[in-house]
């Protein structure tokens, strides 16, 4: 990982989310220390909880991201 990764600070998630016109839903890993459900839930859109997982569900059980999708097909 490049280290310079660190000083792109934090994403604009709130104006990013009024700037769409699209549907969002928010997830995370049930054991990712980074982020919690209640503070996903203060963006106001809807939020998944994958089990068994952390920060890096995408590569810890993809199945289960790519399911996220289906209502959205």
């Amino acid at each position: 990982m490049d280290p310079a990764a660190f000083g792109v600070g934090e994403p604009p998630l709130p104006a990013l989310l009024t700037a769409t016109d699209v549907p969002v839903l928010l997830a995370r890993g049930e054991q990712d220390p980074m982020v919690t459900d209640a503070q996903l839930k203060e963006f106001g859109v809807p939020v998944a909880t994958l089990p068994g997982v952390g920060h890096n569900a995408h590569i810890e059980d993809p199945e289960a991201v790519l399911a996220l999708l289906d209502p959205f097909r």
